[in-house]
């Protein structure tokens, strides 16, 4: 580093040591970026506290099943009791499992979807969309305004606080009359521009750094094998996402205007990625791929038998049930045992596979929504980067949506435990709990991975662009 590089920056340093209003917003920032950290931990505290109850809760009830089968008959509730833990004509629809989609230590610094869809299911072996579409958990407001998590302050109040610290680095100096001196120095003023944008990058990309290992180092362990690739990409967004922001700065001061004038002009670029384009591709991809979910009222109406009364209607339906589950044939002479009970395990399942198809447009409206948009990520980094930080929390649609393939898996696992007892009589014994379903969910790490790098790539690629166009322009101008 030569010495009018060094002189440069102690003189920039000194000039900023005595400006008291960089400081308070310097030190108002990282203020913000604290209470964001607590904001998102509580959010996240308030879901593994409520998953915690939900675990107890299923333990407890198993418990319960288990005892049963050890407990002196004395009264009418124990009877029940056994007779819920043991008749699968009971247990397929009362015995209830968990699907949960626990929060990742990150979660709380990029909260993302996961305050607007739910985290947990309760599951029996009834109709799986009933079950899936039966709650909704999202909050208008929240839809509306977000959360004022750590990604929200890197994302929305760092671009102003690089504008404000940046915008005059050549016009003020031309506004001060100091100028002309500036031009009779050995070093050009492009290089004085660089250095005192360099210096300012350091700084703020500094406080940034400093408040994101303050967010990652207390939400987990940053050394653990699952958080240490996320904390690096983290890292390594927030560098990016800096670096781009002094680069559009960059390129407005190569045209030499007056502070109002880049000021405002930083100011529109602002509003432009953060909130025009935002507010527009919303409203175009709500017009081409809009939701309809009217398909899916029926769903969450329960269903029962015309006539419970009428042995051929319940049998018809049993039989049209075990023509789509070949493992169950030759169950249906047994048929006469428990019709009812089989009768309304066969209707909902047939439920499930009736709707499938309205379910899966659905699905795929969203799909086909999500994607598009993300089409659009090249056109804005700060949507991108958005997208960057919750793929890193696993807080994006994506999870939900392996969230929710897993939870099929599940139930059909559930239904296939209860089911083969049910339609072949057979009771449900004290060594069955020890192989009841359990729930896993099933991730994508090389996808999940890719789309980050991705992201991290085109911010790049956008930031080099427009710096490189303000050199070039700054060059031609001969500043």
């Amino acid at each position: 580093m030569s010495k009018v590089t060094i002189t440069l920056l102690r003189y920039e340093w000194i000039a900023f040591t005595r400006n008291t209003f960089q400081i308070v917003m310097l030190g108002c920032t990282f203020l913000l970026g604290l209470y964001s950290i607590y904001y998102g931990q509580s959010e996240i505290k308030v879901q593994r506290d409520t998953i915690q109850d939900v675990i107890e809760i299923e333990k407890t009830e198993f418990h319960q099943y288990q005892a049963s089968f050890k407990e002196e008959l004395a009264s009418v509730a124990q009877k029940k009791k056994l007779e819920i833990a043991s008749d699968p004509a009971y247990a397929w629809h009362r015995h209830g499992y968990h699907a949960i989609l626990h929060p990742h230590d990150y979660a709380a610094l990029a909260i993302g979807q996961c305050d607007l869809h739910p985290y947990y299911y309760r599951l029996t072996g009834m109709s799986l969309h009933y079950q899936l579409f039966e709650n909704e958990i999202a909050n208008p407001v929240k839809l509306y305004v977000g959360n004022f998590d750590l990604s929200f302050v890197l994302i929305y109040l760092f671009p102003l606080l690089i504008i404000a610290f940046s915008y005059g680095l050549y016009s003020g100096e031309k506004e001060n009359g100091v100028l002309p001196l500036l031009y009779i120095q050995t070093v050009n003023i492009r290089s004085i521009i660089i250095v005192r944008l360099v210096l300012y990058f350091f700084l703020i990309t500094g406080l940034a750094l400093l408040i994101s290992m303050i967010g990652l180092t207390t939400s987990g362990n940053i050394m653990n094998s699952e958080n240490s690739l996320a904390a690096l990409f983290w890292i390594l967004g927030v560098i990016i996402y800096c670096a781009f922001w002094f680069a559009v700065l960059f390129f407005i001061i190569s045209f030499k205007m007056n502070s109002s004038f880049t000021a405002i002009t930083a100011a529109g670029v602002w509003l432009f990625f953060l909130i025009i384009i935002p507010a527009v591709l919303n409203v175009w991809v709500t017009t081409r791929y809009p939701l309809d979910s009217t398909s899916l009222a029926e769903i969450t109406r329960r269903t029962s038998l015309e006539n419970e009364e009428d042995e051929n209607e319940a049998r018809e339906v049993i039989q049209e049930f075990l023509a789509h589950n070949p493992h169950l044939q030759g169950s249906d002479s047994l048929i006469h045992n428990n019709t009812l009970a089989k009768a309304y395990a066969a209707l909902t399942s047939l439920k499930d596979m009736h709707s499938k198809e309205d379910v899966d447009h659905y699905n795929n409206q969203v799909y086909q929504r999500n994607r598009w948009i993300s089409d659009f990520h090249w056109v804005n980094p700060a949507v991108n980067m958005q997208s960057i930080f919750i793929h890193i929390a696993k807080t994006d649609l994506n999870t939900f949506h392996q969230f929710h393939t897993s939870i099929e898996s599940f139930h059909r696992n559930i239904s296939d435990f209860y089911f083969q007892k049910l339609f072949w009589d057979k009771p449900i014994q004290r060594a069955d709990y020890s192989r009841l379903p359990s729930f896993k969910i099933k991730t994508d790490e090389v996808k999940w991975s890719t789309l980050i790098v991705l992201g991290i790539v085109k911010i790049s690629i956008a930031t080099i662009l427009f710096f490189g166009i303000g050199f070039i322009i700054m060059k031609k101008k001969k500043i």
